[in-house]
This record gives C-alpha cells, structure tokens and sequence, in this order.
C-alpha cells in the first residue's frame, strides 16, 4: 500500500497532472502511472515527498508522449503486415496460462489469491473471514505468487515482456477515476505488478571468495554445535553470510532446507547444500530477519510473519562464516485418549491449542486429528505444544513435555470440565492513543504450574484489534510486539473483553558483544530479564547477527538485566541496567569458559550412547532455530566436548531417548580449562516406564517470591526434609549469598553439588532468619 503522504501529495498534484496532460481522464491516467512508480520505488519520507511526485509526473508524461508517438508508428507497420501476429495474443496466452497455474495452486494458496486480488478484498478482510492472522494471510499470498511466478517461468520463460503493455497502462482502463478509485484500481492490478518482479528464488549466489579470519580457534576437538562463528574480510559489496542447517538430535547437516529471509526489499530463498551449508551475498547491505526454514520430515521454523527474532545485518565487505542454525525432527509421537477407567475412547476430537514460542505460525502442520478404534492417533508437535481433547462434552488436555519426548507417547485424559471457549479481545495503541497493526500479542498463563494450559497468538489489524480464542476463565500475561517498540504488558482474564494495550517507544539500549581483547563477537543471543527481588522475569530475546557485535533494543524503564550468549564462547554475566534513560555505550564480555569433556554409555551393558544430548543447566531461551543454551551432543563412540561453561559452579543436564535423564553436578569450572572426562551412565526405561530425572540436590521445589524464594514443594527423603525444611519457607540466602542477586537459576546452581556434601540454606520464618545445614543426596524427580 501507499503510505498516507504519497496519497496526500498525489491528490494535490492533480493540477499539475491537469496541465501537462489533455483533460481529466488523461490527468488521472499520470497520477496513476505515478501510483505505480511510487508503489515500486518508493520515496524517503525523511524529506519532502512533493517535489519527487512533481519530477516523476513530468518525467512520465515526456515518456508517455514518446511511447505514444512508438506505438503509433508499430501500428502503421503492422497495419502495413497483416501476417504480423498482433501482440494482444502473447498477452491472452499468458493470462490463459496463468489461469491454469491458479487453478492448479493448492489451497489454501487459491482462496487467499483470489480473495485479495481477484475480490479486491484486503489481508485483515480475509484473516476475519478465515479466522487467520493478518501475517498468515500475507504469508499465503507472498507464497501463492512464489509458486504462480515459478509456473510461468517455468511454461514460458518471456512471458514477462509480453505483460510489459499491460504493466505500463496497470491493466485500467481510462475514466475519470477518484483518487481512492484509482488505488482500489491498483490493488486489483496487485497481482500483476507483483508477479512481473523478479523472483527472489533467482537471485545467484556469490561464489566464494578469499577471507580473512580475526577469531580465534579452539584447541579442543569440538562436539556439533559447538564452533565459533567468525568475521571476515570480503570484496562482496553487500557482504555476506555463511553457515548451516543443522539437525538437533543428530548434530548433522540438513540437506534441501529452504533458508528464507526476508528485508524491506522483499523475501529471498536458499536451498542448503548436502552438508546443510547455506550462503547469503545480497546486492547491497541492509537488514534482514531469518523468517523460515523448512525441509522434508523436519518441524518447520516459521514464526509469525515480521516477528522473527533472528536478525542479520550485513555489512559492505564485511563476511560472517559458521553461523549454525537447527531443525528438530518431526518425530512420530503417539497419542492416546481415555476415559477416567483408562479405557481407551474411540472417535475423540483431538486439537493442537498451541506451543509457546508460536513458531509454526506459518506452517502447515496437522492440528486436529480423530481417535481410532484403540483411542489412539499419531502427531507431529514441538515440545511443550498442548493437546485438548472432547468427546461426548467430556474434556481432558496435555503437554507435550520431556517425559513425552522421550517415550514418544502422551495420554489425554477425559473427565466431566468446563470447555475452554473464552476470549480476550481488545486493541494495541501507541502513546498516542493511535491504534498499531501487526502486532503479535501473547497470552501466556499466569499459573507456570499448570502444564496444560496453552498460549495463545494473534495479531492485530489495521485498525489495531484482535481477538485470543480457545482460553479459559483463569489469569494471563498479555505481551504484546513490535519491531522498533518497547513490548507492552498486561495481567487479565480469560474472558476480558475491550482490553487496550500500549505500546511505547519506550527508551533505545544500545551496545557491543565483545571478546576480551575488544573483538567484535559476530553471532549471539542478547536476552533481557526484568528484575523484581529475586524474581526474573523475561523481557525479549533476540539472536543477532552482526560483523560489528552491535545490538539495540527498545525496553520500558526499570531494573533489567542483560546477557549474551554465543556458541563456543561462555556466556556474559549479567549487566544490571537501570534503563532509565537512553544508552548506547552498553559492552557485554564474553570469556572463554572451560570445555567439559567425557563419555555417555548405557548403565546396564556399558555401551556408548551416540546422539545423547548435553547442555548446561540453564534458563534457556531465544529462537528454537537459535537457542541461547546450545549445548551438543555425543559423537559415535559416545564422547562430547561441551565448550563455553562459564566459571564457577555448574551443572549440566545429560538426555537420550529410552533413558531417564540426569544432572550431573558438583562440576567448578576456570576459563581455559578443561574438565574431565566425565563418566556418565544413563539408565534405559522398562517397558511402560516413565522417566524420572536423576540428580544430586536437597529436594526442593522453589519460586521467586520477592526478595527471596519461596518453597514450593519437599521432595521425601531428601536433604532438605531431614533438615526440617518446609513447604513455605522462604529462601533468602545459599551459602551466604543473597538469593536475590542469584535469582532462581544462580541459587539452585549452588544448591547442586556432589553427593554426600553440604549446603547452609538461609531461611525467613516468622520475620526471623534461621539457617539450616542441607546435605546433598541422590534423588529422582
């Protein structure tokens, strides 16, 4: 669409447009002609838009008089050659063959086309109609027209020039037509004028060339996931990137993954190699966001469209090499649904609610299924998706959590409960009260403790509206989004009705990711937390790709924090913030950490265990596609190398499927040290078997809850109960240290530890602090 200054200008400018044309109909033909070029090439609006409007329409009228006085003299020659074949015709067998192609285009790729271009309906217009998000819609048609230029292209590869005369005169026909006649006219001629454009798909990508590394390289053979990005010199104008896709569970490259970014210039396309290794040389340097990958039994990374938050910078002659990015299998996961007997039900109505991150916006995984005869259906799903299922008005839900993963199998369970029918609809304003378009909002439940209940997305229209469904009555957290804005908060209930929402500009935080030595870190995932006493709570996250290490992030005011976080490197402590005001000095440090090496092997036959995932123990975060906390995983013969753990105590969570879990602890890492090998047995699952997870700890559950955490739960048999802990009492300090500066994460990594040793738990009791002494045991959770 035009922005609002152009269609302003535009219609000043019809007295111009009068006295270089003939009349009216011929004035509103320039102004239209003008409409095109500007919707093609559109003005900067940081200077005055009027004088650029008057030099195009003088410029197309002077071309317009010559093309005039050309198509005159064609005429009179074919006129002179009756066996000239007439140029109408090439055009009418292009239209003919891309009717065929749009009928052949499969749903729902049709209906979005024909609805906006064929209808004349617009993208918020369909959303409501399909019951989609606006960014769907847009998705669907950006895809739609992909798929019908590669059939032309395909069919006849001129057929561009034979649409050039109908692209010259936009397809309208000449009458006197009002302004907003005029633009109605030119989104019907939309299709047209976009499908003339050339095709991201075509764009060639640079061949390799010379670099110059500036990073340094690791002296201990590396785990899958685990290598350092670097920057390099490139005489490639608009710079470069260079990495690959890679398969979470294996550590392999993905081969044939479409690798789509998208900039203000529009979407580009790159299929990986069979090594998964992908390039991106644009033409010039600019943004750009990494918007989906997908590959063949794979779960796309497709989040909703404009919100993804892999940002990449490219930089002229500036080249970024080894970036990875991962693809999750699309594992077979079986479900069953049952009855309060554990009865299987047959014919039971099975729904995908949603996954918390909302990544598969924009795909096209199944999200219902029916029951057969045993109950049962087989899915594709993310971790942490919820299901809900129904049958005769009785309901049950679940999560798709760790347990599940590893069994590859999830129960639903149906008993006599309320239908989740309620929703949360309202608007998205600025400051200034002005509503705000695609804006991705999220409902999250306020209750971390109850796994079944979902999130929900949605994005708002034009007019700044949405609607959240399928909610029940209990209490959210309304995040609402926008790139360039400060996110916007809100605490309702499912149900609330006319809610508004503000986003502000809220206050610019800018700054470097650094090496000690000063060096730019080119890849990383900058997190921001809000800090309240001993409660985190996350703000954003953002992975970032950058030949400078340069960030910037709007936030509202208050005490923050942030971290960075980037492969091969240990991650940065984090910079306590009083965002009070703007500031664009901010350095975070990475440091070398120390690299965790050892051997993961079967408890019962002592054979090695090759595709066991390890990590650290952390909070997490960032982009599926790019996590904050990486980790890798075990090569053939069993063995890892995990890099970048950061100094001090730490403890790392080892997995793989058909063995419970475990956390190994009691682990004190130096930066540049290398610790182990570590011994790690892990023990098979029996049949029917649920896992448990393995850990050494004093058995406690715990929560932020102000200047300190407070007790959740007791686990039996642990340290904690024999030292007479109980459910309720407040945490304020571990070791000594405030559980207020080590929130959640920072405290229970002190209380892990070796087995047999002891940890000084700081307890407030009835306005008095007491301090007990907590021996760590083995225990299963």
């Amino acid at each position: 669409m035009l922005p609002d200054a152009v269609l302003r200008e535009l219609d000043g400018l019809r007295a111009l447009a009068r006295a270089l044309a003939h009349g009216d109909a011929d004035a509103d033909d320039l102004i239209q002609e003008a409409a095109v070029i500007a919707l093609e090439h559109p003005p900067q609006l940081d200077r005055p838009v009027r004088p650029w409007l008057a030099t195009v329409l003088r410029n197309r009228r002077r071309m317009d008089v010559r093309a005039d006085e050309r198509r005159r003299r064609r005429e009179h020659a074919v006129a002179e050659d009756d066996s000239a074949e007439p140029a109408s015709l090439d055009r009418a067998r292009v239209l003919e063959r891309l009717s065929r192609a749009l009928v052949e285009l499969d749903e729902p790729f049709r209906a979005v086309v024909v609805r906006r271009y064929l209808d004349g309906h617009s993208s918020a217009e369909i959303a409501r109609a399909l019951g989609i998000p606006a960014g769907t819609v847009r998705w669907r048609l950006k895809t739609a027209l992909e798929r019908l230029r590669a059939a032309l292209d395909d069919d006849s590869p001129d057929w561009r020039a034979a649409l050039i005369p109908m692209l010259q005169g936009a397809a309208i026909v000449k009458t006197k037509l009002s302004l907003a006649a005029i633009v109605i006219a030119l989104l019907l001629a939309g299709l047209w004028w976009q499908l003339s454009r050339p095709s991201p798909k075509s764009q060639t990508v640079a061949s390799p060339v010379a670099t110059t590394p500036i990073a340094p390289v690791h002296s201990v053979p590396l785990s899958p996931g685990q290598a350092r990005p670097t920057a390099a010199l490139t005489p490639l104008p608009g710079g470069r990137i260079r990495g690959r896709v890679m398969n979470w569970s294996t550590g392999d490259g993905v081969a044939d993954a479409d690798v789509t970014f998208t900039s203000a210039s529009g979407a580009m396309t790159i299929r990986t190699g069979n090594d998964g290794a992908f390039e991106l040389a644009p033409d010039e340097p600019g943004a750009y966001t990494l918007a989906t990958i997908a590959a063949a039994d794979f779960l796309p990374y497709a989040p909703e469209l404009e919100h993804s938050p892999i940002h990449v910078q490219f930089q002229k002659g500036k080249s970024v090499d080894g970036i990875v990015v991962f693809l999750f299998p699309a594992l077979d996961y079986h479900g069953v649904v049952v009855d309060a007997h554990d009865a299987p039900v047959a014919g039971a109505h099975v729904t995908l609610l949603g996954s918390p991150a909302g990544e598969q916006a924009e795909s096209r995984l199944a999200t219902e299924w029916t029951t057969g005869s045993d109950g049962a259906f087989t899915f594709h799903a993310p971790d942490d998706t919820v299901f809900e299922a129904v049958k005769a008005g009785e309901r049950g839900w679940a999560r798709l959590d760790g347990g599940v993963a590893i069994t590859k199998h999830m129960t639903i369970r149906l008993a006599a409960a309320p239908a989740r029918d309620a929703t949360i609809t309202g608007m998205v304003t600025d400051e200034r009260d002005q509503p705000l378009a695609d804006v991705l909002v999220r409902a999250q439940p306020a209750d971390k403790t109850d796994q079944a209940r979902a999130t929900a997305f949605a994005t708002t229209g034009a007019d700044g509206r949405f609607a959240l469904d399928h909610l029940d009555r209990g209490d959210y957290d309304l995040v609402g989004e926008l790139e360039g804005r400060a996110h916007g908060r809100q605490h309702v209930a499912g149900g609330a009705h006319e809610v508004k929402l503000v986003l502000a500009t809220g206050i610019t935080l800018a700054g470097t990711v650094v090496t000690g030595d000063g060096t730019a870190v080119p890849s990383f995932t900058l997190t921001v937390v809000r800090r309240d006493g001993a409660a985190r709570q996350f703000e954003q996250a953002r992975s970032i790709v950058d030949p400078r290490g340069h960030f910037e992030i709007q936030v509202m005011p208050g005490d923050l924090e942030l971290a960075a976080t980037a492969a091969g490197w240990a991650p940065t402590p984090g910079l306590h913030v009083e965002a009070s005001q703007p500031r664009n000095d901010l350095q975070l440090v990475v440091r070398p950490g120390a690299t965790i090496t050892g051997v993961v092997t079967d408890a019962s036959t002592h054979e090695p265990l090759r595709y066991a995932r390890v990590m650290r123990e952390a909070m997490g975060g960032g982009a599926s596609a790019e996590p904050s906390n990486v980790g890798t995983v075990t090569r053939a013969d069993g063995t890892f190398a995990l890099s970048g753990v950061p100094e001090g105590p730490v403890s790392i969570t080892i997995g793989a499927g058909d063995y419970h879990p475990k956390i190994e602890s009691g682990i004190t890492a130096n930066d540049g040290a290398t610790i182990g090998p570590l011994d790690v047995k892990l023990t098979p699952l029996g049949p029917g078997e649920e896992p448990t997870l393995e850990l050494v700890g004093i058995g406690i559950a715990l929560a932020a809850d102000g200047d300190g955490l407070r007790v959740q739960r007791v686990i039996a048999g642990g340290g904690a109960q024999a030292a007479g802990i109980v459910a309720g009492d407040l945490v304020v300090a571990v070791d000594g240290a405030s559980t207020a500066e080590l929130g959640v994460e920072g405290s229970v990594t002190r209380i892990r530890g070796t087995e047999g040793t002891t940890v000084s738990i700081s307890l407030r009791r009835n306005d008095q602090v007491v301090t007990v002494v907590c021996e760590r045991r083995k225990l299963k959770a």
